[in-house]
């Protein structure tokens, strides 16, 4: 049953204790509304109780399951785990066609415009579902490459960053602007003007772009040298290369950073050496790049659901020379988080 917008933020703002920021975000973002827009929930105890009582649907299917009170108890007042953002919207809500996984990372697209448009249908219906979502273009081909078309040749892989940055921007969420990250390898032709691109204020400006940044390049600054940019970018017989001063690529890219905050840096050798799943990259699930927030390295349409434990929580005696941090409570708490981790993906 629909509740006045009045009554609704009233009872919200005594509940976050007259915080309107607060109050603001969770009655525009996570409040269930039916397809009309009206509110169904009173306070963030409401949305609380509904999680509460779908994580515990799932965990009736298995052995020592938690109950939805203490289920509850966990999530009540954020005390101490925190599904974040669409689990928070989509749990329990059956009024809208919306994602439980926060970022999912589509495939690369292939070098044609075929594919470079289902690239954007998919990221379409991702952002749609309220999803953020990264996309590496590093196997697109570089600007003046010739193409089987009137145009003759191509405007570049890093001109299509333009492309996914306006569906971005164009799929309506609701109280949030989309979510992606566009990522290129530091060994593409393109790389230049990928990383400055941004400068001009009117471009790209629906995404976060960050460079793979690869060992080699970054011995190449230490040291002074030539570095070879090549295409395609992972080749031994690359049909394009073309030789650069590391170190002058890599003032750039800090420049445009400190100016603009963008390209941000991926340290990707790094990155895969220590990731388990790119132990299992000839089985499909090469890493290809990472979510929006760049936390966690992604294969091809694996996605991320965001589960936080509230740490503040965990100490005791607080601002007192007493104080200490309840390990032993922290490692229950931990446990049953990976409980509901695991009863989020089925759910």
């Amino acid at each position: 049953m629909a509740i006045k917008e009045e009554k609704v933020t009233k009872k919200t703002l005594e509940y976050f204790n007259g915080d309107e920021l607060a109050t603001n975000v969770w009655i525009t973002k996570y409040a269930l509304k039916n397809k009309f827009g009206e509110l169904l929930e009173s306070t963030p105890d409401d949305m609380h109780k509904r999680m509460a009582s779908e994580f515990a649907r799932i965990e009736g299917k298995y052995p020592n399951s938690l109950s939805k009170d203490e289920i509850y108890d966990l999530l009540k007042n954020f005390k101490y785990i925190v599904p974040q953002g669409s689990p928070m919207m989509g749990i329990g809500n059956n009024h809208v066609n919306v994602s439980l996984s926060n970022c999912v990372v589509v495939d690369s697209p292939s070098d044609n415009i075929s594919s470079i448009v289902d690239t954007g249908k998919d990221l379409a219906n991702l952002f749609k579902r309220r999803c953020g979502v990264g996309v590496d273009i590093s196997d697109l081909r570089p600007e003046g490459s010739p193409v089987n078309n009137s145009a003759g040749t191509t405007s570049g892989a890093w001109s299509f960053a333009d492309f996914y940055s306006y569906v971005c921007r164009m799929i309506g969420q609701n109280g949030r602007r989309g979510a992606l990250m566009i990522t290129m390898d530091i060994r593409h032709p393109d790389i230049e003007k990928f990383v400055v691109m941004k400068h001009d204020l009117t471009r790209v400006t629906g995404a976060n772009v960050s460079v793979k940044v690869s060992d080699s390049f970054m011995e190449a600054v230490e040291k002074n040298q030539s570095f070879t940019l090549q295409f395609p970018v992972e080749s031994d017989s690359p049909s394009h290369t073309r030789e650069i001063n590391a170190k002058d690529l890599w003032n750039t890219i800090i420049e445009s950073a400190t100016k603009t905050a963008e390209p941000g840096l991926l340290m990707w050798d790094n990155i895969t050496k220590n990731l388990p799943a790119e132990s299992y990259a000839e089985d499909g699930f090469k890493t290809l790049t990472t979510n929006p927030c760049g936390e966690i390295p992604l294969s091809a349409y694996d996605s991320c659901r965001l589960i936080s434990i509230n740490l503040k929580n965990f100490i005791e005696n607080r601002f007192e020379d007493s104080a200490y941090f309840d390990f032993d409570k922290f490692q229950e708490i931990v446990g049953k988080a990976m409980r509901l981790s695991d009863d989020l993906v089925e759910l």
